[in-house]
């Protein structure tokens, strides 16, 4: 496909996502370990990162009808407003601080996941959307390439103090760059929407679409949930292991920045996914990353682990485009962004259940014997994918 047939919209929140989440990435694959100076129960830490998660968890379904009232841009708008205040509490270096650092990135992921995701589905076609959405996907990834790179530099000279504040600087521009290229206005009144959101009828409606709609897309909410788990258990299990092992901040930077590669090429497993299916390469990708998390647990190097990791991720960021479009084809088109809430959903039910499971076998056996306990999520993916495969349940692509 060529770039030019993507939406100017996905083009743009690609840039945004780019600026906003560069000076984040410098330092966010680094917070376990930032936690654990302040912190020192790794159930804890666990607890910790899985906490924006779990207030994603409590605002998705408001988060997905307040969109579907006032429209993405608004949303999207004040997500990247609230993306400025994480940095700003972790500055705070106190425990109460990082739990309400972790809070805001909640209510960050909610308002612009929801409505980013919303936004890019409803720009693209049928045909191609598997490589929109690995473009809508570029800029963050980008930023998860060359950002932890920068950032293990900038920790080993000038500590965890200048990365937050070059996140308050980067994702305060980016503010600017949304407003200039794609604009903010509200569809409809904003605060009388808001309102709105108290009102149980609201959810009743939200519900009853879910209840309308459940044997069609029970399969790509049961994906969504087992792919986040796996998505989710990297963000404390690898940093704390690679410190383990004994890596400096430059070796983890470079390794993060290696892992996130093949996400910035993820329009080619956007096309891999729409040219042989979306079960299949769901199936392929599964059978490969099992056997990958469990020789994890038997790694005791730096660079033997860094090189499962890098392996692990990619396979990881491959599942995404084909598990996210999956949605676009079973949902109407009418209530796309409320089952798009439900789905975040799912997800962050996943993303929560990731980094608690991995700090509570941590503590209770070892940090490696996790990695094996993430090898079994992945089965479940392939044995799963295969069912869905046998009984053609899914519409071809």
């Amino acid at each position: 496909m060529a770039l030019q047939e993507v939406p100017k919209a996905t083009k743009y929140l690609s840039m945004v996502m780019l600026v906003a989440w560069i000076g984040q990435s410098m330092v966010w694959n680094f917070l376990p370990i930032y936690f654990e100076r302040y912190i020192q129960n790794v159930f804890l830490i666990g607890f910790l990162v899985s906490l924006p998660p779990l207030i994603t968890i409590l605002m998705d379904i408001p988060v997905s009808n307040y969109i579907q009232r006032v429209g993405e841009k608004f949303v999207f708008l004040v997500g990247l407003i609230f993306n400025v205040l994480p940095a700003v509490a972790y500055l705070g270096a106190a425990p109460l601080f990082i739990v309400t650092g972790k809070m805001f990135e909640g209510i960050t992921k909610s308002l612009i996941w929801n409505s980013g995701w919303s936004l890019s589905l409803k720009t693209s076609n049928e045909k191609t959307e598997g490589e929109s959405i690995s473009i809508f996907l570029l800029g963050i990834n980008l930023a998860a390439v060359i950002g932890p790179v920068i950032g293990g530099y900038l920790l080993i000279s000038y500590g965890f103090q200048l990365p937050f504040i070059i996140w308050i600087l980067t994702s305060s521009i980016a503010i600017l760059v949304f407003i200039s290229y794609i604009g903010y206005s509200p569809e409809s009144d904003a605060v009388d929407n808001f309102e709105k959101l108290f009102k149980k009828k609201t959810y009743f409606d939200d519900f009853h679409h879910l209840e309308q709609n459940w044997d069609s897309i029970k399969p790509v909410y049961t994906l969504i949930f087992l792919h986040s788990i796996i998505f989710s258990f990297y963000w404390l299990a690898v940093p704390l292991a690679l410190d383990e092992v004994g890596a400096s901040f430059i070796e983890m930077g470079f390794i993060f920045g290696l892992a996130a590669l093949p996400s910035v090429f993820q329009i080619f497993f956007g096309r891999f996914a729409d040219h042989v299916g979306r079960h299949k390469s769901l199936i392929i990708f599964s059978a490969i990353l099992t056997p990958i998390l469990v020789a994890m647990y038997f790694s005791q190097s730096v660079i033997v682990l860094g090189a499962l990791f890098f392996l692990a991720a990619a396979l990881t960021n491959g599942m995404s485009p084909p598990i996210h479009t999956m949605l676009d084809i079973r949902a109407p088109e009418e209530v796309e962004s409320e089952l798009v809430g439900f789905m975040e959903l799912f997800k962050h039910i996943g993303q929560f259940t990731g980094p608690l499971a991995a700090g509570a076998v941590a503590s209770v056996a070892s940090l490696s014997v996790s990695f094996a306990a993430a090898g079994i999520v992945s089965g479940l993916i392939l044995l799963y994918s295969l069912k869905l495969y046998r009984s053609e349940s899914l519409p071809k692509s």
